[in-house]
């Protein structure tokens, strides 16, 4: 039974098990072009509570949500929590999955001002598409690279079936934890064609050139490089790696800790919050028509960092909009560049803070 909450704004986001999500692995065909990616169902969440008590459930399922919308595990804390008030007003629906699992979801406007009035910042349902490549060198010439599907692993001279559960294992843990943090997440094929660009040892050995070279083909936003020794999870270790954005981080931790420390490096330069809200004034070129003029606009609007978007003025091929956003202007070249439908022009005008083109064709 699906029991629908009244509300005054109609929510339209599908409700799905987190597994279903689109925000889970995104696993390409050969040569697929990719480039960032919109996650769906930000404001749902499939979680267990315990007895049938309504507010532990919309609690446990607002703390999930909360970290997702906002990029900050933060959200979840009890103080953050209590700061957004009772989570029942805040449901559009909600059912039991099974027993002791629950499907919520809940309203993108209230929440997202509840997050405002929380001190929360909010992350753009525009996110980095994030390419992870995972070594797992478990000693005499056990080497594995993750693959995007379920693979026979070569070489496990005792235990193959053992090894492959454990790669598994290794794969939905990985899944699971990017998921959770509304972080979409593909995986290489490792087929022949990634294998003549960048061998395991290159993986190993810190080698980010090959990485990136052999990673150019899925047209991801960033890459991460998980290196362990062992899946054991009582035991385990891991070397993380990401690149983002001409930077580089590193750290060591366990396997969940790649897509959630990924998650809070993407959160502190994209999200943003109510209180950071400023004017701007963008240029945008290659507006000629009203096709394109409207692609612009369309754009701009629904960025979820932009909180008003008004016409200044129209000429010609270009337009000037004045908005309210939310962050900074880095914050907001980073965010567009996620996407290519505006393409920074290094031609400042007087009068603009910043200048794009809109990019035709397909």
């Amino acid at each position: 039974m699906i029991v629908q909450m009244p509300r005054t704004k109609t929510w339209t986001a599908a409700v799905a098990p987190l597994a279903a999500l689109i925000l889970c692995v995104l696993v390409p065909p050969a040569g697929a072009p990719l480039r960032a990616a919109t996650v769906l169902d930000l404001y749902s969440a499939e979680v267990a509570a315990p007895g049938d008590d309504l507010g532990d459930v919309f609690r446990a399922a607002l703390a999930a949500v909360a970290v997702r919308v906002s990029g900050t595990r933060a959200a979840a804390a009890p103080e953050a929590l209590a700061a957004m008030g009772d989570p029942a007003v805040l449901v559009l629906q909600y059912r039991a999955t099974e027993p002791g699992r629950w499907q919520v979801g809940f309203d993108p406007v209230a929440l997202r001002s509840r997050l405002d009035a929380a001190g929360l910042p909010i992350w753009s349902e525009e996110r980095p598409a994030t390419l992870l490549w995972f070594a797992v060198d478990s000693g005499r010439g056990q080497r594995d690279i993750l693959a995007a599907a379920a693979q026979d692993p070569t070489g496990a001279a005792n235990l193959p079936g053992a090894r492959k559960n454990a790669l598994n294992a290794a794969r939905e843990t990985l899944t699971t934890a990017a998921a959770a943090r509304g972080m979409p997440m593909l995986l290489p094929l490792v087929d022949t064609q990634d294998l003549q660009t960048v061998t395991f040892a290159e993986l190993w050995g810190d080698f980010s050139a090959p990485v990136l070279e052999a990673s150019a083909r899925y047209r991801a936003d960033a890459v991460l490089i998980g290196r362990t020794q062992t899946l054991d999870p009582a035991a385990q270790r891991v070397r993380w790696t990401l690149l983002f954005g001409g930077e580089r981080w590193d750290w060591q931790g366990t396997l969940t800790d790649g897509p959630e420390r990924a998650a809070d490096r993407f959160a502190e330069r994209l999200a943003s919050a109510a209180d950071s809200l400023r004017e701007l004034r963008v240029e945008v070129r290659n507006v000629g028509d009203l096709d394109a003029y409207g692609r612009a606009y369309s754009y701009l609007r629904e960025l979820s960092s932009v909180e008003r978007c008004d016409v200044e003025r129209v000429t010609a091929d270009r337009a000037v909009f004045r908005l309210s956003l939310r962050g900074d202007p880095d914050q907001l070249l980073r965010v567009v560049a996620l996407r290519r439908v505006l393409v920074p022009v290094d031609e400042p005008t007087a009068d603009t803070d910043l200048q794009f083109a809109l990019v035709t064709g397909p």
